[in-house]
Formats: structure tokens, sequence, C-alpha cells
């Protein structure tokens, strides 16, 4: 039974300094290029509405805030702590200087030296979580494009800048299109050569999508209007996934190519060990 207690005060006590730690670790703004490529929810995911990330960025700031309150709560405990144990400390090693003890006097610099670097650590500590940004949403889609600085990056922006602008048909084909040329850019960037699905899909992502965004949008809000874009993001999209289809087949027959040579290699070892034995 002893045992059984000893270990679960240990497992409290580890647990409560890792609760501890947490809470008083200053906020910060999550790192752009790290969110494009790990960021908990998917970039390419349809974007939310303005109520869902209205309510959203609320729920983030509120939880910022409970967290900073309980950070500063827990500061304050600590110091409350440290002192009850550094106070009768120095109270104790000053009477004992004071009557002539160098080794008191020595012990007594020391825990002046700790008192104040503590006290200095719990101060800079509470201006940090004080002064830490209450949402940490992350970055803007313009500001990843800008750290990431590559053609999935960008036409990832050019979605973003664009969806919540169009109406709901052609919002739902430039989202298609967007993933189709993202998967058309993956398939071709370990290319050697500038060949045509390469420069198609480059193309794609850095003129042809940007462009004719653009021209829809300094365009007259008509149904001609509209009608005219879903073809032509159509076109675009068509193209893509003939990319994407195409070098998926290449990457399937070039697999199985592979599978008959080995199979011819290791059967032809086979039948001659067979007939080494035989002999």
């Amino acid at each position: 039974m002893p045992d059984l207690n000893a270990a679960t005060i240990f497992t409290v006590a580890r647990t409560g300094s890792r609760v501890v730690r947490y809470l008083i670790r200053p906020a910060q703004r999550p790192n752009a290029s790290a969110v494009l490529m790990t960021g908990g929810r998917d970039p390419w995911l349809p974007a939310p509405s303005r109520s869902a990330a209205a309510k959203a960025s609320r729920a983030r700031r509120a939880g910022s805030l409970l967290r900073r309150t309980l950070g500063l709560v827990a500061l304050i405990v600590l110091g409350l702590l440290g002192a009850l144990l550094v106070g009768p400390l120095l109270l104790l090693l000053g009477i004992v200087t004071a009557s002539g003890s160098d080794v008191a006097g020595v012990l007594l610099a020391l825990t002046l030296g700790v008192a104040a670097f503590g006290a200095y650590w719990t101060a800079r500590r509470a201006r940090q979580i004080l002064q830490a940004p209450e949402d940490t949403a992350p970055p803007s889609t313009l500001e990843m494009a800008g750290a990431a600085a590559s053609d999935e990056a960008a036409l990832l922006a050019t979605l973003r800048l664009h969806e919540r602008t169009l109406p709901a048909p052609a919002r739902t084909a430039l989202h298609a299109t967007a993933i189709a040329t993202r998967d058309a850019l993956r398939v071709t960037a370990h290319d050697q050569a500038l060949g045509r699905d390469t420069y198609d899909a480059q193309q794609a992502a850095r003129r042809d999508l940007p462009e004719l965004l653009s021209t829809y949008r300094a365009a007259p809000p008509t149904a001609a209007a509209d009608l005219e874009l879903l073809m032509q993001l159509g076109h675009i999209e068509r193209r893509m996934r003939a990319v994407a289809t195409e070098r998926a087949g290449q990457g399937q027959r070039k697999l199985e190519a592979h599978g008959r040579y080995l199979k011819d290699k290791y059967s032809l070892n086979e039948d001659n060990a067979e007939l080494n034995r035989t002999k």
C-alpha cells in the first residue's frame, strides 16, 4: 500500500507540473509554413462560413483569455509558495550570519541571489503572458503563400481570396478546379524537364486561374458572366484531371513492369538453383 500511494503521489505531482508549465507558457502565433503543411485543419477543405469563422474566432479568444488568467493565477501561487519557503530561510540565515558565521553568510548571499532570480523570472513570465496575443488564429492564406513561396501555396491563396466572393455554383467549380490543379502540380513536381504537363499545371496555378477570376470580378455581375466562368473553369479542371490521371496510369504501368522484371529475374534464379541441385 505505501508503494501504491507513493506512485500515485508521484503521478499526480508530475501531471500537475505539466499543467502548470502549460498554463504559464506564453502564447505564440503559429509559424506560417508549419500551419500550411501540418496545421490541424486541411487547408484545401472549403472555407467555413462567416458565422462559423466568427464563432471559431470568439472561441479561440475565450480559450486564450482563460488560459492566460489561469497562468497568472498559477504564477501568483508559485510566487507565494516560494516566498513562504525562502522567507523563513532568509530570516534564519540572517540570524546565524549576525552571530558571526561565515558559512551562513555565504548561504545567505546565495539564497538572496536565487530569490532575486525567481522574482525576476516570475515578473518576466507574467509580462509575457499579459502581452501575448489573445487571438492565436492561423495567419491568412496570403501570408502562408508568401512564406511557402510555391505554386501550390499560391494556388491555395488564389482559392481563398476568391471563393467567398463567388456564387455557390462557381464556388463549387472553383474548388474542384483548384483541387485538380493541385493534384497536377504534385504529380509533375519531380519532372526533370519542363514538359507540356508540367508547363500547363504551373501556368494554371500561376496565371490562368488568377487572371480568370480577376477578369470575372471586373466584369458586370450577369448570368452570362457566371456561365462563362463555369465554362472556363471546366476547361482548366478537365485538363488538370487529365494530367493527374495520365501520370497515375504511367506510375501504375511502371510498377507493373517492375513487377514483371522481378518475377522473371528471380524465377530464372530459382530455375538455375533447381537445375544445380539435380546435377
